[in-house]
């Protein structure tokens, strides 16, 4: 073969190589973005909850009332919006594969409506411009069926829902303190009322041996309500400090995963393919709370 046919055949050959490095990676990044996002949507599940519980538990007045149901309508609106940033992350790779993009299209039109639709929760801070913008480019640019304008649609996506979620993490935060609060003010209350079983404090000595507490008697109960109390403060400040730990990793999770579609978008190769270390965190945390509400 001659040099010159060589010089060809490895330029066809290294481009070829290359194209398919973008595909995987776009592949890659689907999966990382679906994992992603599905977290994030349980994420806003679980704060819905907690507002729910303080909206149950707490006498408002009617206006502050309208208050909280306001923020109730945007949180779930970010629910929503995370939802369907779910399904256009799974079928993102339709793209990659070169296959039917109809699915990219419902889902990139289904999220931007969320996008544009979003508005700032009460008292709280203003809505990036960026979402809004990356609403109608997310709805245009997919659509062209071209991975790498589809790419820099959702890096510019992502980067804005990172930034809407970074403004209002004080406000999840807040949300989730007040519960908190509010669930322990209930139990302090109890406790001291004795209305309270303080035997289940007992377990972890007898259940090893198969033995359980009877109901306890009067004479003890003073110092099982210190200890009770006491236990209940470290735990009240613990669910805090769990909550807060989970929407910085939330955000870690975004923001690491922007890093990384831009570098799809910006045609430079991806070298993590996992899912974000820090989602462990936040799926840890929403399991465990989910299972207070059942």
């Amino acid at each position: 073969m001659t040099r010159p046919a060589l010089v060809v055949l490895s330029a066809l050959l290294f481009c070829s190589l290359s194209a398919c490095k973008v595909s995987d990676d776009a592949i890659a990044a689907s999966s990382q973005m679906t994992s992603t996002a599905s977290t994030l949507n349980d994420f806003y599940s679980i704060t819905l909850y907690e507002l729910d519980a303080v909206l149950s538990g707490i006498p408002f007045g009617d206006s502050d009332r309208k208050l909280v149901e306001t923020t109730r309508d945007e949180l779930e609106n970010r629910k929503q919006m995370a939802a369907a940033l779910t399904k256009l992350a799974a079928s993102f790779a339709t793209l990659a594969k070169n296959s039917s993009a109809g699915d990219v299209d419902k889902s990139a039109t289904a999220l931007g409506k969320e996008l544009v639709t979003i508005k700032a929760l009460p008292s709280g801070s203003p809505v990036p411009d960026a979402l809004g913008q990356a609403g109608n480019a997310i709805m245009q640019l997919v659509q062209q069926h071209d991975e790498k304008k589809a790419a820099r649609a959702m890096d510019q996506t992502l980067q804005a829902v990172g930034d809407l979620f970074e403004r209002e993490k004080p406000t999840y935060d807040s949300i989730a303190r007040t519960h908190i609060r509010q669930a322990s003010q209930v139990a302090q209350d109890l406790i001291k009322a004795n209305q309270i079983d303080f035997s289940t404090m007992f377990t972890p000595a007898l259940k090893p041996f198969s033995l359980s507490a009877l109901p306890s008697n009067p004479t003890i109960q003073p110092q099982l309500k210190q200890l009770a109390l006491s236990r209940l403060d470290t735990a009240t400040d613990t669910a805090v400090q769990k909550e807060v730990k989970a929407s910085t990793a939330m955000l870690d999770a975004l923001h690491e995963m922007s890093s990384r579609v831009h570098l799809l978008a910006t045609e430079k190769p991806m070298p993590i393919r996992g899912d974000p270390f820090s989602l462990k965190l936040v799926e840890d945390w929403v399991q465990s709370w989910a299972a207070s509400f059942i």
